[in-house]
């Protein structure tokens, strides 16, 4: 980059490892650049993998100019990457508020609409988790990860018959994690015929991610699969 480039000062602080330097830096340019500074700008924390300082920087930019379709994208992203990081840790409060700004700038993402009901469902709000990923899913009805979230919202709210198509769709389409779901939900259903065809059709379609899924579900006492160990047929797979 030209060093007479206005983002020059602020990679040269970044690359000496002066991070509080080169975030004051970008805030005094951020007030007031266009947006194409502004992207090249924020292209350089996300480059490094600074996500909360280029959230931080987002959002002081857009409390100084506002919402500007150029920067929508990735003004939205930026959000979603920090509450990812957020998700990760738990912290699906300060999470929620970075999604719901991400969305009001950028709709038609899909994955923030998904990382939003997700949220939802993991502070046990199943209404609100429903509601969100069956907008969602108006938009992509073939979603196979929306479907295995639906699922996921069903079986947890207690809609455990309900999930069992949800979770199919999203197996069928090749999701090994829904696959494991879904064995939850015929297990808790008192389905074992079923349960043991998908375990079958787990562990072929998935050999190596199967067989450490249900490994690792078998060590819990809690599991529902817990159910087929008196099962011969399903004992077998396993020897």
């Amino acid at each position: 980059m030209d060093f007479d480039h206005p983002v020059a000062a602020v990679i040269l602080a970044l690359d000496a490892h002066e991070v509080p330097h080169a975030r004051l830096l970008a805030r005094e340019l951020a007030a007031d650049c266009d947006s194409q500074t502004m992207l090249v700008l924020g292209e350089a924390f996300a480059e490094r993998g600074l996500v909360s300082p280029l959230a931080d920087l987002w959002q002081f930019r857009w409390s100084r100019q506002g919402p500007v379709e150029a920067e929508a994208e990735a003004f939205a992203l930026a959000l979603n990457a920090l509450a990812v990081d957020h998700m990760r840790e738990l912290r699906f409060e300060e999470a929620r508020p970075l999604l719901l700004n991400a969305i009001e700038a950028l709709p038609q993402n899909l994955a923030l609409r998904q990382n939003l009901a997700s949220c939802a469902l993991e502070l046990g709000e199943f209404q609100g988790a429903l509601d969100g990923v069956n907008e969602a899913l108006a938009r992509a009805p073939g979603d196979a990860a929306l479907h295995e979230l639906r699922g996921r919202v069903l079986y947890q709210s207690g809609d455990i018959e309900l999930s069992v198509a949800e979770f199919t769709q999203a197996f069928d389409a090749g999701r090994a994690s829904a696959g494991l779901w879904l064995l939850r939900a015929l297990c808790l259903d008192a389905r074992i015929d079923e349960a043991i065809e998908d375990i079958e059709k787990l562990l072929a379609e998935h050999p190596e991610r199967g067989k450490a899924m249900l490994d690792l579900e078998f060590s819990d006492p809690g599991s529902p699969l817990q159910i087929l160990r008196d099962d011969e047929r399903a004992r077998a797979l396993f020897e």
